[in-house]
Formats: structure tokens, sequence, C-alpha cells
């Protein structure tokens, strides 16, 4: 394949249906993991990395139940599937997990440095990330 079909094969790619919802339901669960982390850290006056958890854990469930029906649209009821696909984007997001933690955790708590800034860096390796484990192992299509 020479660049001009592969540029033609991204374009196609990145206006494509799947893309585009993964785009919305990721702002989604994004705004629903911001509202709850910093109602937590703001106004419960919660520990960052328990709020910061707690997030991850609502925003987790929104974003499986959302790809799985709508941006990937697995249809699959067998349970050894659903084990795996549960089990994947759980693991995928405990990865992405471990990283914002590690991140928030160093320059947040130990570097004193600004924690929206820090969350919307997190954020971001988180998206990219789980979109990656999603696409390619999760709900990978047999002609991917």
């Amino acid at each position: 394949m020479d660049f001009k079909e592969k540029r033609k094969k991204l374009l196609k790619y990145l206006t494509s249906k799947e893309l585009i919802l993964y785009l919305v339901f990721g702002v989604l669960t994004t705004a629903i993991n911001w509202a709850v982390y910093f109602i937590l850290t703001d106004a419960v006056k919660m520990n960052v990395s328990l709020a910061y958890f707690i997030a991850w854990a609502v925003s987790v469930i929104v974003a499986f139940l959302t790809n799985k029906k709508y941006v990937f649209m697995s249809s699959t009821r067998q349970w050894k599937t659903l084990f795996f696909e549960a089990g994947t984007f759980v693991g995928g997001r405990l990865l992405t997990l471990i990283i914002g933690e590690i991140l928030m955790t160093v320059f947040v708590v130990h570097f004193g440095q600004s924690n929206l800034l820090w969350k919307f860096i997190t954020t971001a390796i988180e998206v990219i990330g789980n979109w990656l484990v999603s696409k390619f192992i999760t709900f990978k299509k047999k002609a991917d």
C-alpha cells in the first residue's frame, strides 16, 4: 500500500462513525469522570488518590457500556466473550489508571503542580491508551 492509499484509509477512519462515536462518548465519560473527581476533591475534600480511583471506576462502567453497545457495536451475549470483553476493557483501564495515579501523585501531591493541568494531561494519556486497547484487543473484529 503506497502513501496515498494509506492517507486515504486514515482519513476515512478519522471521519468514521466509530471514531466519531468514540470521541462523543469519550467526552461524556470524561465529563462524568471530571465531575465526580472535582466534586470529591473540592466539595468533599477527599484525598486526591481516592477521588481519582472513584471517578475512574464510575467512568469505566459508563465507558464499557457505551463502547460495547454504540461505538464498537459488540452484540455478543456468550459468557466467555463477555468475560473477555469486560476483563480486557477493565485491564486496559487499570493500566491507564496506574499511569494516571503515578503522574497525579508525583506531580500534584509531591511537586505541588496544578491539579487541573495534570488531570488534563492524564486524561489525554488515558483516552489514547484506552482507545488502543478497545480497538485492537477488547472489541477487535476479525476483519480488523
